[in-house]
């Protein structure tokens, strides 16, 4: 038996391979007739700083400060992400009168993208996932832990991966 597809999820990061994933994401709702819903997920900006710092700042320097200042960064991040979802939504509805975009639901959340993007999921009623990957080393994807390969791993529903023409590794024969 077929599946039957009627719900897709594009997760976006905004990066290129994420913009590439657009059009797939387009492109499959177009053939299914399938509704569209865009997400994207901007980082707490204080956890973020922590992580790269190696040490929690907001328990070192205290909490009240970095929350002012993370409210501050996180109402900026999410205006900044809101437009630029619009633009690539409008560029996309430009080029095709009917693209599905022009009719996408779009949120955008704070958070950890992957657990953000699973809550969706399980929240929604998605039968696909589209979204880019990016082509990190093995062994950072290791380290850091991909917001794909943890989407990939736990999720309910497929997810189409995307990645940019240069990322795709050579067959070595």
């Amino acid at each position: 038996m077929l599946p039957t597809i009627r719900n897709i999820l594009y997760a976006t990061d905004l990066s290129e391979s994420a913009r590439r994933a657009l059009g797939y994401a387009v492109s499959l709702a177009g053939h299914y007739k399938a509704s569209l819903t865009i997400l994207h997920v901007v980082r707490d900006v204080v956890e973020l700083m922590s992580e790269e710092a190696g040490f929690d700042l907001e328990e070192h320097f205290g909490s009240e400060a970095w929350r002012d200042f993370n409210d501050a960064a996180m109402s900026k991040a999410l205006e900044t992400a809101r437009d630029r979802v619009r633009e690539a939504a409008k560029e996309c509805a430009t080029n095709e009168p009917d693209c599905p975009v022009s009719k996408a639901r779009i949120t955008i959340v704070a958070g950890n993208p992957a657990d953000r993007i699973l809550e969706e999921i399980s929240a929604g009623s998605h039968d696909l996932v589209v979204m880019g990957a990016h082509g990190r080393s093995e062994f950072m994807d290791m380290l850091v832990g991909g917001v794909a390969r943890k989407v990939v791993r736990l999720s309910t529903v497929p997810v189409v991966l995307v990645r940019l023409p240069e990322e795709i590794p050579e067959n070595p024969d």
